[in-house]
């Protein structure tokens, strides 16, 4: 599934997609309990953050290598679909989160 707003751009990856995005990278051994789903089809990936509870979706640059860099986007996926037309992505600094 593909959305645009202006110049913010939301891709959520097919199910057969998300084995091979979530074993590139070293993704899981860099940010343990995550689970990248889509991203901005560029350099910024989607992710569900399993170490909180619920899991909060966050954005975070595919070569960051800690989980400080990541900015919050929306407490779950229908949150964000239902927001992102409006407000397209959350660019603030990162909040701290657990670690």
């Amino acid at each position: 599934m593909e959305t645009g707003l202006g110049d913010d751009f939301l891709m959520i990856n097919a199910a057969a997609e998300l084995i091979e995005v979530n074993e590139a990278g070293e993704f899981r051994k860099r940010f343990p309990g995550s689970v990248v789903i889509g991203g901005d089809g560029s350099r910024e990936m989607l992710t569900y953050d399993f170490r909180q509870t619920p899991p909060p979706l966050v954005l975070r640059d595919v070569s960051a290598q800690d989980w400080p860099s990541a900015i919050q986007q929306a407490k779950s996926l229908s949150a964000l679909l239902e927001q992102f037309p409006e407000t397209g992505w959350n660019c603030d600094e990162p909040e701290s989160s657990p670690s």
